[in-house]
């Protein structure tokens, strides 16, 4: 869902994963959130993904750097290089700018609290007209897409 009327530049943020994600389009008078969209096997729907990022005029994408973290599963850490991999080619292959922010960055920039649902709490601060699209606990991810796009323009 959006908010109506579209400005000239727009930043992209996404949250990665494998079964799970957020990808958002932030303007200055738009605002749209999506689920990373993904098959149920898992995998990106790079179809469906690309379509999103050339649906607008995308100034440029933030991407979540994945990394292998300690105690994580061989087989969850190569999904989620996987998907990583499956969501950076795409970026690329729609021709907009990305850059790749890690996590500690852009939560530290934004002062995000530790706990699991501050994310979700600051982006209906911030995004009002979407709260209606973060309000499950499930919601975290387009949440985090919307706070990582959120950085991107305070970078630019």
């Amino acid at each position: 869902e959006g908010t109506k009327g579209m400005s000239s530049a727009l930043t992209l943020g996404i949250d990665c994963g494998y079964r799970t994600g957020g990808v958002a389009l932030v303007g200055d008078d738009w605002q749209e959130v999506h689920d990373l969209p993904v098959y149920s096997e898992g995998g990106v729907d790079v179809v469906a993904l690309m379509d999103i990022l050339t649906s607008a005029d995308v100034d440029h994408i933030y991407i979540e750097r994945q990394q292998a973290m300690p105690k994580q599963g061989v087989s969850s850490t190569f999904k989620l290089g996987f998907g990583f991999g499956q969501i950076v080619t795409t970026a690329a292959l729609s021709r907009s700018p990305y850059t790749l922010v890690t996590p500690n960055n852009w939560k530290r920039s934004l002062n995000l609290p530790k706990d699991k649902d501050a994310a979700r709490r600051l982006a209906q601060q911030w995004f009002p007209m979407l709260a209606s699209d973060l309000k499950r606990k499930k919601d975290e991810h387009r949440a985090e897409a919307l706070l990582i796009a959120l950085y991107g323009r305070g970078r630019t």
